[in-house]
């Protein structure tokens, strides 16, 4: 390949633009299909601007492909230079426009595989690792499977013998390829996808419609065809019409058509559908779709009450897992201030103790319960509706409640309510305790009422204030005398 690229590189300036152009447009015949899905229309920009899509190469940049692509056989040489030209284009591309968060994604490609190919070059005794980069999947081989577990290829929707086959496996999305398929692979990583979106999709089936995706599949481009095989009569016999029969399947989450390659008929809950419904009901999605949704499930990202602040008022299970955050929000204070439980890592292995013991299905990332009060992941949603979450939150409360009151440290720093004088003490994660949003004190809900909640110590500060207020003013008065 270098040769090659060399004896180019010494032929005069007009006649390598002519073998580039040549190039080029060689490599845009063969890749007819994508490029028709890619043709610059209103209706296909449209599409793509509404479904956050990436496709595998921008029209606008396929003159630069020959220069771009890489294949198994480049050699350091080789992706120096693409590197440096897809930094260079991706500096003079416009911000946030297409073409430059798909050069971009390649450019983190192109640097991943020289990495890997360097570190295999200073090693030579080691085996390089088999990891291939597709359009933002790291693909690791794996030869062998369980016994008896049938998994198909993500691609060309065929199964993969893993006893006698090799595959390829994306350490980020759990995307399925066979060997013979990974350069193949059209779809961008939905790791990629999901940390470009942020947040799933919270319009319920934004569908589109098969006119705006020009009766294609989203995905691989293929036509969508509604016509079924009919029967017709030739000289008296019937004959069949041989007509391809492909079914345009709509995936629920996205609102897109795809074909029977890119969508299985999984099912899965729609996060939209939760937050705005509460509809745990499973529906048909994508291949993509469900990776995606897959990869959201455990990720905090979802402010419910202010998306739907309507659903703590009619369901009374949300409004108890909300208490018991505030009090837990608050112990935690109370168990990082205290010396005794940081020595001995109370609160983690609390969190882990609970989780091991219970098998309750919470997973081990759900710090943020007792961190925040406003967010929730998909799986947090799923957990309440089965009543799981808040067996798990109130067997916390009870360890953390028991730790605070037998600790002299955390009953240092608990409360008198000065309404009522008692010497009982008091936290803010009591039952029949309420909170001064002003002062933060700390008082019996009883005891406010008959205040006409009116916090004393904030009344006592708003005095003492005005009183100096008042003698400053005094005291200018004087000076203006003199």
């Amino acid at each position: 390949m270098n040769p090659f690229r060399d004896s180019l590189a010494s032929i005069p300036g007009a006649l390598t633009n002519l073998i580039s152009e040549s190039a080029s447009s060689l490599l845009q015949h063969s890749s007819a299909s994508n490029s028709a899905a890619l043709a610059p229309d209103d209706d296909v920009s449209s599409t793509a601007s509404q479904s956050d899509r990436s496709y595998p190469i921008p029209a606008s940049l396929v003159k630069e492909q020959w220069r771009l692509i890489f294949t198994s056989d480049a050699n350091v040489q080789d992706l120096e230079a693409a590197i440096a030209h897809c930094r260079d284009l991706v500096m003079l591309t416009d911000e946030c426009s297409e073409e430059r968060r798909w050069l971009v994604r390649h450019l983190v490609d192109l640097r991943y595989s020289l990495k890997e190919l360097e570190s295999a070059q200073t090693d030579p005794l080691e085996v390089p690792p088999q990891v291939k980069t597709v359009v933002g999947h790291h693909f690791h081989v794996q030869r062998s499977g369980h016994i008896g577990t049938r998994q198909y290829c993500d691609h060309c929707s065929g199964i993969i013998w893993r006893m006698i086959q090799a595959c390829y496996v994306c350490s980020d999305c759990s995307f399925l390829a066979h060997q013979k398929c990974v350069d193949s692979v059209v779809r961008i990583c939905a790791h990629v996808i999901a940390s470009e979106r942020c947040y799933p999709i919270d319009e319920i089936c934004p569908e589109i419609g098969l006119a705006a995706q020009r009766y294609k599949c989203v995905e691989c481009g293929t036509l969508l065809n509604f016509t079924q095989p009919n029967s017709i009569s030739c000289f008296g016999s019937n004959k069949k019409e041989e007509n391809s029969w492909i079914e345009p399947r709509l995936c629920d989450y996205s609102g897109l058509y795809y074909c029977p390659n890119c969508h299985w008929n999984d099912n899965s809950i729609i996060p939209a559908r939760v937050v705005h419904n509460w509809d745990f009901t499973q529906h048909k999605v994508s291949r993509a779709a469900l990776q995606e949704i897959s990869l959201f499930c455990d990720k905090p990202l979802i402010k419910l009450e202010e998306a739907n602040p309507k659903l703590f008022v009619f369901l009374e299970k949300l409004g108890n897992i909300k208490k018991m955050r505030q009090n837990l929000f608050y112990m935690r204070k109370y168990l990082l201030e205290c010396r005794t439980a940081a020595e001995e890592k109370f609160l983690d292995k609390q969190i882990s103790a609970q989780l091991t013991n219970d098998n309750t299905g919470v997973s081990d990332s759900r710090c943020h319960l007792i961190q925040s009060t406003e967010f929730y992941s998909i799986n947090d949603l799923e957990l309440i509706e089965k009543s799981i979450l808040i067996e798990y939150l109130q067997k916390l409360f009870n360890a953390f409640d028991q730790h605070i009151r037998n600790c002299e440290i955390c009953r240092a720093k608990a409360y008198i309510c000065e309404i009522c004088g008692n010497n009982e003490v008091i936290f803010p994660f009591d039952d029949g305790c309420i909170m001064c949003d002003k002062c933060n004190s700390i008082y019996h809900r009883v005891c406010m009422t008959r205040k006409n909640m009116i916090c004393p110590k904030c009344l006592r500060l708003q005095e003492r204030k005005n009183q100096l207020e008042n003698n400053n003013g005094d005291d200018t008065s004087d000076a203006d005398e003199i």
